[in-house]
């Protein structure tokens, strides 16, 4: 097929260069790219200094903690406590209280952007990243003449590739240094994709605003493959928009690999023919170094049948609410608590690759303060709404309790330790139990285990209905109970913040009203708080947030961690 190139071509270029120029624009684009590097690495280097430093911190202190000091008993007595304070102010919390407003300004804060929210620290870091490229991309240009950023721009952008697919990646060496897990890394993904498009858009118009020679004209093969690859690049950017990742996520995903796989191809072709085609392969090298470690780990955790009778390869799904799943498989590998995994389910999905990510809401250790046995229960709490989720819930509707097949790719992410505080408090809403339950019990673990420094967990779960305490009863009261012989305290407390509230059987005997009497409770006693099952406390309204964690604080003999999502 011949292309007509009166409309293929745009104006003559009306500028020129000399020779002169072209090298200084040659050494401009290699400093220019060095120079990004160079930040980069210098901002990777930073982040994984500060994370060695706590660790040592960290390990310091906490040795010292575990050597108290001749007369410490007797200097506690005679010291003037302030009720509700732990005593006396140490230079020590001084470090730990500067990185704690730190987190809260940097994490808790977050700015609407129309499109959803960012954290101060997001905002920062992807600020940072639009300036550093468009500053390098428009420096020593010469008055702002076109000639000398246009190319710039697609170096600078390109060269990016495979820090842009690494941030996407979950396995990436980025994540194993700074300690960060890759959901969290994935903002900056996105930020540094578009940033990129940005530039990749501003050569493309500058080229052809300013006019394209015959030799650059879109009559050759590789310019119009250079066209294919930005319009590709476009629409996989388009199609990452929040609104339609969220609701039309098996579309957002199969399009942006296609899409994006379109894209480096294209870019490939275009860019070999001018000798800078090595931008592209080395993000085809971290996009499979990040698939052949997804598939070992996938055949690993899934790897031969296990010492119990269950079937191999299967998962047990069953309804514990109108719109709640547990999924529990049972594999032999380790998590950590807070971690999670990318559950596969071939016969639920529409594809039967489709990988979808939960937080594992159990341990890979026993409540006894052991390992436990080799196979583990991998429990998942998924809530049925719409796609897979949905899919799944109508399958659990239809067949009851069954088998699926099912495999599992994880563990993932870089959750907190808690072991080194003195008080944890862990606040959720709904589903959001799954995250903070294994943080619950894996301090128990550690408690029986006598591995932790934490003397008391407030546990608070706020759900709309009294049913859902079905979810985690029977694993919540296993833990009340192994904690029971340790120094640890729990206080769990749950909030029925629906219209109705009603009084659950989740543990073994019957309801006993705080008064000794058996006659049920008024709608008026549900309003302030209903009676305790064993230690656990239920109450029918919404929790203050600010409350519980005045309290938390001020009754705390030590450091405070506070974790999950407020409801």
């Amino acid at each position: 097929m011949s292309w007509p190139s009166k409309y293929l071509r745009f104006r003559p270029r009306a500028f020129e260069p000399t020779d002169a120029d072209k090298a200084l624009k040659a050494s401009q684009q290699k400093k220019a790219i060095e120079e990004l590097w160079l930040i980069i690495t210098a901002i990777i280097v930073l982040l994984f200094t500060i994370r060695v430093l706590r660790f040592a911190w960290a390990v310091i202190f906490r040795r010292r903690a575990e050597q108290p000091t001749t007369g410490q008993s007797e200097k506690k007595s005679t010291e003037s406590v302030i009720p509700g304070r732990a005593g006396r102010a140490s230079w020590r919390r001084i470090p730990a209280a500067i990185v704690s407003g730190f987190r809260v300004v940097a994490f808790r804060i977050h700015v609407p952007l129309g499109v959803g929210a960012a954290s101060l620290a997001e905002l920062l870091f992807i600020c940072g990243y639009m300036t550093v490229m468009l500053s390098l991309t428009f420096t020593n240009s010469g008055d702002l003449q076109y000639w000398f950023y246009e190319d710039r721009a697609a170096h600078l952008a390109s060269c990016q590739l495979p820090f842009i697919v690494a941030l996407a990646g979950k396995n990436n060496l980025i994540s194993l240094f700074i300690g960060i897990g890759h959901e969290k890394l994935n903002v900056l993904h996105r930020a540094s994709a578009r940033t990129c498009l940005i530039l990749l858009w501003l050569h493309a118009l500058c080229r052809a605003i300013s006019g394209l020679p015959e030799k650059f004209d879109f009559t050759h093969a590789w310019m119009r493959w250079g066209a294919v690859g930005l319009a590709a690049f476009t629409l996989a950017t388009i199609f990452s928009v929040r609104f339609i990742r969220n609701t039309f996520f098996e579309f957002f995903l199969i399009s942006h690999i296609v899409l994006v796989g379109v894209f480096i191809v294209g870019g490939y072709l275009h860019a070999r023919e001018v000798n800078y085609g090595d931008y592209f392969w080395p993000a085809l090298v971290v996009w499979a170094f990040d698939r052949v470690l997804r598939t070992a780990r996938l055949l690993w955790n899934n790897r031969g049948k296990g010492s119990t009778d269950h079937e191999y390869g299967t998962a047990t799904v069953e309804l514990v609410s109108a719109d709640t799943i547990r999924l529990t498989l049972k594999r032999k590998f380790s998590w950590r608590a807070g971690q999670h995994a990318y559950v596969i389910l071939p016969s639920v999905s529409d594809l039967p690759t489709e990988a979808h990510p939960f937080t594992i809401a159990s341990i890979s250790k026993s409540l006894d303060g052991t390992d436990g046995p080799s196979e583990k229960d991998v429990v998942f709490i998924i809530r049925g709404r719409s796609g897979f989720t949905g899919r799944l819930r109508d399958h659990a509707h239809r067949s009851g309790e069954c088998r699926v097949a099912a495999f599992v790719d994880g563990p993932y992410g870089c959750p907190p330790d808690l072991s080194k505080y003195n008080t944890c408090i862990l606040i959720i809403g709904g589903s959001g139990v799954s995250y903070t339950l294994p943080l619950l019990l894996d301090l128990v673990h550690r408690a029986r285990a006598r591995t932790s420094d934490v003397r008391r967990v407030i546990f608070v779960w706020a759900v709309r209905d009294s049913e859902h305490l079905q979810w985690i009863s029977k694993v919540l009261t296993e833990a009340l109970t192994a904690a029971q012989s340790t120094l640890l305290v729990i206080q769990p407390n749950v909030y029925i913040t629906g219209p109705s509230c009603t009084i659950p059987d989740i543990t073994r005997g019957v309801y006993t009203p705080s008064d000794g009497t058996s006659t049920p409770p008024s709608r008026a006693e549900f309003e302030k708080e209903l009676p305790m099952y064993t230690s656990l406390k239920i109450t029918h309204g919404r929790p203050s947030i600010r409350r519980i964690l005045q309290e938390g604080i001020d009754t705390s003999t030590g450091s405070v961690s506070v974790d999950g999502k407020l409801p």
